[in-house]
C-alpha cells in the first residue's frame, strides 16, 4: 500500500492521486499544460525545419544499421541495466547541420525513455529550448 501525499500544487491541501504528485484536479491541469508544451515544441521553427532530415533514406538506413550494431541503451548501461536501444540520438544536437546530423561519432543508442528524457532537457531547459 503506497502512502498518499498532499498535492504539490501551491495552496492545495487535497490528497494526491496514489503514486502521483497532484490531486485529481491539478493532475488534469498539469497534463494539459504538458500536452500544450509538447504540441508547441513540435510546431517550433526548429522542429519543423529539421524534421525533414529524419525522412531521408540515408538516415533511415543508417539508423537501422547503427541500432543493429549498437543494440543496447548506453545510458541504461551506465547504470548497470540492460535495456534494448530503440532510438539513435545525436549526442550534440545537430540544429539542422547536415554534416553533424550524419556524423556517426555524434550518435548514441538509447532506449525510448532515455531519449525522451534527454530530448526534453534539450528542448525545455538549458537556455536553448522552447521560446514562448
Amino acid at each position: 500500500m503506497a502512502l498518499r501525499k498532499v498535492c504539490t500544487a501551491a495552496g492545495c491541501d487535497d490528497l494526491a492521486i496514489e503514486g502521483q504528485a497532484h490531486c485529481e484536479d491539478h493532475a488534469v491541469r498539469a497534463s494539459a499544460r504538458t500536452a500544450a508544451r509538447r504540441a508547441q515544441a513540435q510546431q517550433s521553427d526548429h522542429a519543423q525545419a529539421h524534421r525533414q532530415l529524419y525522412k531521408l533514406k540515408g538516415w533511415i538506413a543508417g539508423r537501422l544499421r547503427y541500432l543493429r550494431r549498437n543494440p543496447l541503451c548506453v545510458d541504461c548501461a551506465e547504470l548497470g541495466a540492460v535495456e534494448p536501444a530503440t532510438e539513435v540520438d545525436h549526442i550534440e544536437p545537430h540544429k539542422g547541420d547536415r554534416a553533424k546530423f550524419f556524423d556517426r561519432s555524434n550518435w548514441q543508442a538509447l532506449c525510448k525513455s532515455c531519449h525522451s528524457r534527454k530530448t526534453a532537457r534539450e528542448v525545455f531547459h538549458q537556455g536553448g529550448g522552447l521560446k514562448i
